[in-house]
This record gives structure tokens, C-alpha cells and sequence, in this order.
């Protein structure tokens, strides 16, 4: 009887704890999805003629703000935007490999470390772990995040109604002939595993080493202070400059690298020498309606993806980074940054 009522006790409480993160993410997603998009709205600088008749760049668009593409300078703006074109439906695209990820992330952080991640996308999250879990934890949380947020992030950009409890058709929209037939390839589009990996390295080992050394009475978060009787030992001095810190790295390190990966992400990986043609049957066909899934737009697109726009692929950390700054301008690089500072902050307080 006890085994039995065990087991039951730990299916209801499986059972609570997916509709929990049901609940939540039908929130979350609408404003994840906001984010991502701002984010890898493609907004190259205006060209005017150069003296000798050469096509320039109009820094920062001009005086007028001459970019091609839908130009849009707040979240607010492509809320709105996302729902004139696409409606409702079109703000949760996304969900369910977030749900998945999610509810395969906060299990693994149960089982390993006994505690959740924070955050649904577990970025900022440190869990309250030894530095060998943390780790662990860390390394689990780069492997499944890749793959996931490749996925989310081409669900959440395609101009297509994909079916929620279709994954083979949604598959074949998001994913290459070459990435379905060899998914290791994913690791290896250029810049993104780097890129993610330094994002989790100065999340889950910087961030709590500088918290060690300047409160470590915070070892454990605002929780850990206040069980362990340690939260009125802090100096407000050095607490202060611990979180300036989190507040300026978050922003200049860590958002940088959150839209570069957000960029290189929806960028495909295809057979050396393939041709579109015969890499992308399936988008093809979905584009000219074969396959029967639809357009979630009405006649116009919600963003500018660079790689509608003939531009060469991106070919890693540095090379993304250089042509995001020229074609578009550095402040693209920080585009929703204060949403990184504040998960920063947040995240070393947790």
C-alpha cells in the first residue's frame, strides 16, 4: 500500500506540475515570442549614392531613419504589429517545443539537483547546487537548449501556420532535408554553439564566482541568506556593486550574445553544394500550398529575415557580430537589453 500510494502521489504530482507549466508558458509565450522577433528583425541601413556615385550606408538610417525592411523600435510595436498580421494565434507559436524543453529541463533539475530553474527558458537561473552540479546541470541545460531554441525560434519567425500536434509535417518546414537527416549538424551551424556556450559559461560559473567573492553570504540567493541567518551580515557596499555588476555585464555581454544566437539560430544548415531547390522541397511546397498548411499572414510578412534578403550566411561568433554592426548598427546588438539586465540582476538574487 505504501508503494502504491507513492506512485500515485508522484503521478498527481507529475500531473500538477504539467499543468502548471502549461498555465505558465500560455503567458510566457506570447512575450518570449515578442522578444525573439524584435530581436532578429532584419533592419539594414538605407543606401545613398557616395560622391564617386558608390552606394553607401546612411548611418543609423539617415536623419530621416531610412532602413529596408518593417522598422520597429519597441516590443510594444511588434506586439501590435504581430497582432494586426497574424492575430492571437500567431503570438504562440512556439509553444509546444517550449513546453517541452521546459518540462524536460525542470525534470532533469529536479532529479539531479533537487531543486527548479526559475526562469521557463532556464537562462538565468542558478540552482541552488554545489559547483560540480551546477556544472552538470549546465552542460545538460547547452545540450537540450540548442536544438529546442532552434526550433522555437524558426516556429516562432515562420510566416506558416504550423499544426501543434503535427510535428512530422512541422518538422519538415522548420528543419532542412540535410539537419532532419543528420540532426547533429544543428551543433554545428556556425557561431551558435560557441555563442550559447559562452552565454551558460558566465551565467552558471561567472556570475557565481563573482558572487561568492563579494556576497557570499548570498551563496544560496535572498532564500538561502534569510534561512541561514546570514542576510543582515551583507554589506549594502559590496551588495551594491555586485548587482551594478549583473546590471552591466548582463547588458553588455550577455545581450549581444542573446541576439546573435536568436540570429543564428533561424539560419539553416544545408548540403554542401545543394541547391535550394533541392534542400527545401517541403518549404517550397508549403509555400505554394501543396502540403495544405497556410500562411498565418494576411498578404504581408511580419518581419525582414536576413536570408530572404540574398545576403551572405553568417559564418560564426565574430563574423555575425561585425556584420550586424555594419549592416544595421551597433544598437541592433542591444535591442530588449533591459530585459537581459533585469534577468541578470534577478538571477543573482535567486
Amino acid at each position: 500500500m505504501g508503494i502504491i500510494g507513492s506512485l500515485l502521489s508522484g503521478i498527481i504530482s507529475l500531473a500538477i506540475f504539467c499543468l502548471s507549466a502549461t498555465v505558465v508558458l500560455a503567458i510566457v509565450v506570447p512575450f518570449i515570442g515578442i522578444v525573439v522577433r524584435f530581436r532578429v528583425n532584419y533592419n539594414p541601413r538605407a543606401l545613398s549614392l557616395g560622391p564617386g556615385g558608390d552606394a553607401i550606408g546612411v548611418p543609423d538610417g539617415g536623419e530621416d531613419g531610412r532602413v529596408v525592411g518593417p522598422r520597429v523600435t519597441s516590443l510594444l510595436g511588434m506586439f501590435l504589429r504581430v497582432r494586426r498580421i497574424e492575430g492571437w494565434k500567431g503570438l504562440y507559436k512556439g509553444y509546444m517545443p517550449l513546453l517541452l524543453y521546459t518540462m524536460g529541463n525542470t525534470l532533469f533539475s529536479l532529479v539531479w539537483i533537487g531543486s527548479s530553474p526559475h526562469s521557463p527558458k532556464g537562462g538565468y537561473s542558478i540552482p541552488r547546487a554545489n559547483m560540480f552540479q551546477s556544472l552538470v546541470y549546465a552542460l545538460f541545460m547547452a545540450f537540450i537548449a540548442l536544438p529546442f531554441g532552434i526550433l522555437t525560434n524558426r516556429a516562432i519567425t515562420t510566416p506558416h501556420k504550423l499544426p501543434m500536434f503535427s510535428p512530422r509535417v512541422s518538422l519538415k518546414l522548420l528543419l532542412t532535408a540535410y539537419e532532419r537527416s543528420r540532426p547533429w549538424v544543428l551543433y554545428f551551424t556556425p557561431g551558435l554553439l560557441v555563442a550559447q556556450a559562452l552565454h551558460v559559461a558566465f551565467v552558471t560559473l561567472v556570475f557565481r564566482v563573482v558572487r561568492l567573492l563579494l556576497v557570499p553570504g548570498l551563496a544560496y540567493g535572498l532564500d538561502g541568506a534569510e534561512e541561514d541567518g546570514t542576510l543582515n551580515k551583507i554589506s549594502t557596499v559590496k551588495l551594491s556593486i555586485f548587482i551594478l555588476f549583473q546590471a552591466l555585464a548582463g547588458t553588455a555581454i550577455l545581450c549581444p550574445l542573446e541576439v546573435v544566437s536568436e540570429r543564428l539560430s533561424i539560419q539553416r544548415n544545408y548540403t554542401p553544394g545543394a541547391e535550394f531547390e533541392e534542400e527545401d522541397a517541403e518549404l517550397a511546397a508549403a509555400q505554394s500550398g501543396e502540403t495544405g498548411v497556410e500562411y498565418i499572414g494576411q498578404g504581408e510578412d511580419v518581419l525582414n529575415l536576413r536570408s530572404a534578403s540574398g545576403e551572405e550566411p553568417y559564418k560564426g561568433l565574430r563574423h555575425t557580430l561585425n556584420r550586424i554592426m555594419e549592416e544595421e548598427g551597433v544598437t541592433t546588438l542591444f535591442r530588449a537589453w533591459w530585459l537581459t539586465m533585469l534577468g541578470a540582476v534577478l538571477s543573482g538574487l535567486a
